[in-house]
């Protein structure tokens, strides 16, 4: 077993009361020194441990707060575009329900109608301008 290096287990026996104790020692430490690495070693591990872990935090919060900032920003385009849409809607109704158009569609379905007149019944117009307009003449066929 000679010559294995300091990889080895080491075991002392020593003797206190007349009984032996052993001691197994990793890699050859001395018992003084390994206590000295427990008490002073395992502390500042933990100390920069949780130096890195509160690095990682302020990271992540710096992350968040732009990942935030491109939210509020995307979002007031958002509401934005609503309002454009919302504005454009309240045209076409108000341009759908006015009295001009109504006006205006009762002249097309006239124009329409004597345009039907003036065809020989076996051709019929290939469009018609409006979708009612499309009901009615399923209806009549």
């Amino acid at each position: 077993m000679k010559g294995q290096g300091t990889r080895d287990r080491v075991e002392t026996a020593t003797r206190k009361g007349g009984e032996f104790f052993w001691r197994k020692a990793v890699i050859g430490l001395d018992p003084a020194v390994a206590i000295v690495f427990i008490v002073v070693g395992l502390p500042v591990a933990g100390g920069l441990a949780l130096a890195a872990f509160s690095e990682y935090l302020k990271h992540r919060r710096q992350i968040a707060t732009l990942q935030g900032a491109s939210d509020k920003r995307e979002i007031e385009q958002l509401r934005e575009r609503v309002r454009e849409l919302e504005q454009r809607v309240e045209t076409l109704e108000a341009i759908v329900t006015s009295p001009e158009f109504q006006i205006f569609r009762e002249r097309m379905r006239q124009i329409r109608v004597e345009a039907e007149k003036a065809l020989p019944s076996t051709q019929q117009p290939s469009t018609l301008p409006f979708p009612q307009d499309t009901e009615k003449q399923t209806q009549r066929s």
